[in-house]
């Protein structure tokens, strides 16, 4: 027996995995969680309380009038999980079917166990009475709550199912960059408040989901028909983001084409800078085969980028025409003439009209003027 918790231990991926595809083949996943790590914890829970009964010294747990099942390790797991799963609103009709599964995964697993027949019986048979125990342990729980007890539990259980989904929807709504979630058709089923302020001109958090809900009701209401609620739920993409239909397109058709790329649009006359990043949904039960976009307004960067480039261009610009009459420039102490780097002597005038931007204007001294031409400077 200290084998077979060996091999259920090492085999907890295999388990999962297992179970995961007859939920999947079987239609089970449309009620159960999206998420890896919620059917890793059935998996781990269930094979502790298997390994739980071997510790209890027992290969014979046989059925009787007069079995007990308060210290049994298999048949409180039953009961906690009628608890659980009673309380989310599932059927017992609905958790005994997907527990039958789980059952054959664990003898599938045996029967491929390199272990000698007799061994491999003995585990056979003691993982049937365990289920055998943990089913009784679960319907006895799931039916003994009276028919009022079960209603206030449902509604326990609602309120705070109600709340833990307004703290995600409060999270999705606090993001500072633009999210918008699609659906498997890429129809927009959400879409955040930096998003609708964006897009949609809208400021209210929430808006696009309590609006869209609303009205869903209401045109439920008038037509009676699922299908027309649940076409008017969600707009296409191509309507609200036109200039990302064609790459959404792309990423649904190939998982593995570029999920990141920047994109230039106008909104409201004025150039806008986007990074976009795609990412489809993990959900391991494929109920939600939707897209999530992410994008980032970088315009605010991307213009501070531009001033930055202007005013590097700017200072290089000024430093090269500094640079040009800069250093030793040899000079005639007679007629000052300038001699250049290839040896030719110029005027001053023109060496410095070549070398910078300065013009010259032609005018006199005082002390020329006095020279030159006396009889224009006045007397006394």
């Amino acid at each position: 027996m200290n084998e077979l918790i060996d091999i259920l231990n090492e085999n907890e991926e295999w388990l999962m995995e297992r179970i995961l595809a007859y939920a999947t083949v079987h239609d089970y996943t449309k009620y159960t969680s999206t998420l890896k790590e919620a059917w890793r914890l059935s998996i781990s829970g269930l094979t502790r309380s298997i390994t739980d009964e071997i510790g209890h010294h027992r290969t014979d747990i046989s059925l009787n009038p007069d079995a007990s099942f308060a210290d049994d390790p298999v048949a409180r797991f039953g009961i906690t999980e009628a608890r659980r799963h009673r309380e989310r609103g599932i059927d017992i009709g609905m958790f005994l079917g997907l527990l039958k599964y789980y059952r054959r995964t664990y003898k599938e697993l045996i029967a491929a166990a390199e272990a000698d027949s007799s061994a491999k019986n003995l585990w056979d048979q003691f993982i049937e009475q365990c289920f055998d125990r943990i089913e009784i342990g679960l319907c006895s729980e799931w039916t003994k709550v009276p028919a009022a007890e079960l209603i206030a539990q449902l509604q326990t259980r609602n309120r705070e199912m109600t709340n833990e989904k307004n703290k995600y929807l409060t999270v999705f709504e606090s993001q500072q960059d633009p999210i918008i979630l699609l659906d498997r058709h890429n129809r927009i089923d959400n879409i955040n408040k930096s998003a609708a302020e964006l897009f949609l001109k809208s400021s209210e958090p929430g808006a696009q989901y309590y609006y869209l809900l609303e009205e869903s009701y209401q045109r439920s209401e008038e037509s009676g028909s699922e299908q027309d609620l649940e076409f008017f739920r969600h707009v296409a993409i191509e309507k609200l983001l036109p200039w990302l239909a064609s790459e959404i397109r792309d990423f649904k058709a190939d998982p593995h084409v570029k999920t990141r790329f920047e994109k230039v649009i106008a909104i409201s006359g004025n150039d806008r800078y986007f990074s976009v990043k795609l990412s489809g949904m993990l959900d391991i039960s494929k109920k939600y085969k939707g897209t999530i976009i992410h994008i980032e307004d970088r315009t605010l960067l991307r213009n501070a980028e531009k001033e930055r480039e202007k005013l590097i261009a700017d200072l290089k610009k000024a430093l090269t025409e500094v640079r040009r009459l800069s250093g030793l420039l040899p000079i005639c102490s007679f007629c000052k003439k300038i001699r250049d780097d290839k040896g030719y002597w110029s005027q001053l005038e023109s060496y410095i009209s070549e070398h910078s931007d300065a013009q010259f204007s032609h005018g006199l001294c005082p002390e020329c003027l006095k020279e030159h031409y006396p009889e224009f400077v006045k007397k006394g």
